[in-house]
Order: structure tokens, then sequence, then C-alpha cells
């Protein structure tokens, strides 16, 4: 029996998906060819590999017999395309950074314009996920992260300790007293289903029933939220002021609190490509700069 990387690719996307529509999103196809692939495989291995129903396409026993194999071979995939690029001996091309919204708006937005100006042939595209990117996949080719990889095939480029702030409009923050306590600020955090994101978790362990003046499951809309004078929301020094500010003051709350930890991370076969190599130089630069002006 012969099972090609593009049935394994197209079943672990609908399993991953959990969607026969959003797996075909996911890989840029029609949803028809998603189905008649799904379809000759399971004529392939001889067993039905999905239900769809209510919830979407669920595993069936057999899918996931086979679920442990296709992510083994998407990994190889990855694996494959990363030896192929190690061969680039050019800065250029496309550099893939994943990285927590934050991150993202705050820090790699402005790090766009430093790339542009100093890098001209490398084009950056962010992906801006609550989740983990697949690094070992090949979907990015670095990523920021808020915690160490563990995976073999992964390595942490750089580790920084990263102190945090509280931060309101300056109209917020002129209509309470300082020093003033965290339970006595109206706090804009997570909402389901990224309760468990940082800080909420914090907020809610020092926080007696704590609850929420708003909430989002989006950051941009967090951020606009304390704009508007919601209230506060705890965020990154150093990415805060290489964003320029965005009009946000910081709240005396009267102690420190603990700092994040951030993690650059990249796959080993990947350090040394000429591309991702200047990338990493440069915003090891753009964020030094933050760090050295907090």
């Amino acid at each position: 029996m012969d099972i090609s990387w593009e049935d394994a690719e197209t079943f672990l996307a609908v399993a991953e998906q959990r969607s026969f529509s959003a797996a075909a999103r996911h890989l840029g196809l029609g949803q028809p060819t998603i189905s008649r692939r799904i379809a000759l495989l399971e004529e392939r291995v001889g067993a039905q590999l999905f239900l769809r129903g209510k919830r979407g396409a669920e595993l069936t026993a057999e899918g996931e017999r086979l679920l442990p194999a296709s992510k083994q071979m998407a990994r190889w995939a990855g694996e494959f395309r990363r030896a192929a690029r190690g061969a680039e001996t050019e800065v250029s091309g496309v550099v893939r950074l994943a990285a927590p919204p934050a991150f993202a708006l705050d820090l790699l937005g402005p790090f766009a314009g430093r790339v542009r100006q100093r890098l001209p042939e490398i084009r950056l595209e962010v992906l801006s996920s609550i989740e983990h990117v697949e690094l070992s996949r090949g979907v990015a080719d670095l990523a920021v992260r808020t915690r160490a990889p563990g995976e073999p095939e992964l390595t942490s480029i750089q580790s920084i300790a990263i102190s945090l702030g509280v931060y309101s409009s300056p109209g917020y923050a002129a209509r309470i007293p300082q020093p003033c306590e965290l339970a006595s600020l109206d706090w804009v955090t997570w909402a389901f289903p990224f309760e468990h994101v940082a800080p909420r978790p914090m907020l809610e362990r020092v926080i007696p029933e704590f609850v929420p003046a708003f909430a989002s499951d989006s950051y941009l809309v967090q951020r606009r939220a304390v704009e508007a004078g919601v209230g506060a929301m705890i965020l990154e020094r150093p990415i805060h002021v290489a964003s320029g500010g965005q009009g946000l003051v910081e709240i005396d709350v009267g102690i420190d609190l603990p700092p994040a930890q951030l993690h650059l991370v990249c796959a080993r076969s990947m350090r040394y490509v000429p591309r991702v190599r200047a990338v990493v130089g440069l915003l090891q630069e753009f964020l030094s700069e933050g760090l050295a002006r907090d």
C-alpha cells in the first residue's frame, strides 16, 4: 500500500483542524479535493478514518492509530525543506516569525520597519498566535515563546527575563490614587477560550474572586479598551518602550511584578541559514535597545 506525503498531509490537516472545510483553507485547496483525497485514503487503508457530526470531523479508532505516524511524516517533511534551504547562501527571501499577539503587535510591527531598512532583500512574515506554531514542521523559521523548547530538533537562541508593568490611559491613571493595590484596579484581560493565557492566571491567584472589568479573546481589542480608559493591563516594559508607548502610562502598584521569560527559538537545522541568521541578529539588536531603555 502506497501512502504519499500528500495523503498524510491531508489526513493530518483534517485531524488537527477537525473540519474538512477548515483543512481545505489551511492547505489552500477546495473542500471537494480534501473530501476526495480522504475517501481515496480510506479506500486504501480499508477503514473509515473520520466521523462527521455536529462537532466536526472526529477521528475513528483507526484514524487515531494513524495520527502519530502522520505527525512524524510532517516533521520529516519540515526537516527535508529545512535541509534544502540550508544550501542557501544569499541573505534574501521570506523569514516567518511566530510570536504571541502582544509581542507581535508591539514589537514586531516596529521591527518590520528596521528589517525593511537594513535587510531590504528579506520579506518578514509574522504569524501572531496564542498557540505554539510547529517549528519542527517548517511552518515558521523562528518563534518567540514563553517556554523553552522541549523538542530535540529545536534550540533556544536567546532567553531573557522581561520586566512587567501595569499600564492604563493617562485619564484612567489620573482618577486613581497611586501607589495602589492590584485588587483596586479595573482589569482588562483575556476572555474565553484563552483564560489560561498570562497574565490572567496570575491575577486570579493574587486577587480574591477576580472578575475582569473587560475581557476579550483579541489582544488588539484589549489594548483599544485600555486606551479608551476602561481599565489597566499588564505589559512587558521593553515591548511597551519599543512600540513608542502607544499613549499609555505606567501605574505604580507598589510592588515589582515577577518578570516574564521569553525564548527565541528555531529548528537546529535553520539556525545558520543566512537569511535566518540576519533576522536573528537584527532582532537581538532591536530587543537589546528596548531593554536598555527600560
